[in-house]
C-alpha cells in the first residue's frame, strides 16, 4: 500500500478516462452501486481502489478524496466501520467471509455520512461459492452500500458479476514514459530500469526504491555479483 502516491494526479495524467467517468459520477451524484476496476500487473489497482472508496466517503471531495479529512484519515488507519477491505491477492476469499460482509452491509450505516463501501481487491481470488454469494448481493444491493472490485484478469471473474458492475480500465503507461517520469524525479537510473519492469507508476517506483526490503535485496544481489 502506498501512502505517498498522489492517486488523483495519477488518474488525471495517466488514466484520464477513469478520472473523467468517476469525477462526473461524483459531481452529478450518479454513482454506480458497483465498480469493477480492471488493470494489468504493474498498475496500482489497490491504491486506486482505496482512493475511489475514500472519494465516495470523503467529507469534502473536490471532486476526489482530499486525503486530509477525518474520514479519509480514519480509512487509512483502518478505523472507519462503514468501510471494509478484503484482499484476494493474499489468499483465497471464502464464502464465509463474503456472508459476513453481506450481513454487515445489510445493516444501517454507523457513520453520519450514511454510506457504506467495501473493496474486494483481486476478486478473482474468491472461491466459486464466495463469488455466487457476492453475485446475489450485487443483484439486490443495499441502497446505501457501494462496491469496488478489482481484478488483474477479467476472464477469471464470473461474467454475471462483470455485468452487474460498471467497468473501469487502468491501462499500462508506456515504459519509456515511466522512465522519463523517474528521470525527471531524480530516481536512480538503475532503480528505474529494474523497477519499471514490474511497477507502472512513478510514485510506486519511488516508494519501492526507498523501502528497506528493496534496498536489502539490491545489496544482496550486488554482493553476489561482486563475489
Amino acid at each position: 500500500q502506498s501512502e505517498t502516491m498522489n492517486v488523483s494526479s495519477y488518474l488525471k495524467q495517466k488514466q484520464p478516462i477513469v478520472y473523467d467517468v468517476f469525477s462526473k459520477a461524483i459531481k452529478q451524484g450518479k454513482l454506480a452501486h458497483a465498480y469493477l476496476l480492471i488493470g494489468e500487473t504493474g498498475t496500482p489497482l489497490k491504491q486506486v481502489g482505496e482512493f475511489l472508496a475514500k472519494t465516495i466517503l470523503c467529507d469534502s471531495p473536490d471532486p476526489f478524496a482530499d486525503e486530509q479529512c477525518e474520514t479519509c484519515r480514519r480509512i487509512s488507519q483502518g478505523d472507519y466501520p462503514d468501510y471494509r477491505f478484503y484482499d484476494g491477492s493474499q489468499g483465497t476469499i471464502k464464502k464465509e467471509e463474503v456472508q459476513t460482509l453481506i450481513h454487515y452491509f445489510e445493516q444501517t450505516p454507523l457513520e453520519k455520512k450514511g454510506i457504506m463501501v467495501y473493496l474486494i481487491h483481486c476478486v478473482e481470488g474468491m472461491t466459486p461459492e464466495a463469488e455466487n454469494s457476492l453475485l446475489k448481493f450485487l443483484e439486490e444491493p443495499n441502497p446505501s452500500a457501494y462496491a469496488i472490485l478489482t481484478t488483474r484478469n477479467e476472464a477469471k471473474v464470473l461474467p454475471t458479476i462483470v455485468s452487474r458492475c460498471q467497468s473501469l480500465h487502468l491501462h499500462l503507461v508506456p515504459r519509456d514514459e515511466v522512465l522519463s517520469d523517474c528521470k525527471t524525479a531524480g530516481v536512480l537510473e538503475a532503480d528505474a530500469e529494474l523497477l519499471s519492469l514490474v511497477v507502472n507508476d512513478l510514485d510506486s517506483i519511488q516508494e519501492t526504491a526507498g523501502s528497506k526490503t528493496y534496498q536489502n535485496a539490491k545489496d544482496a544481489f550486488e554482493q553476489i555479483g561482486n563475489a
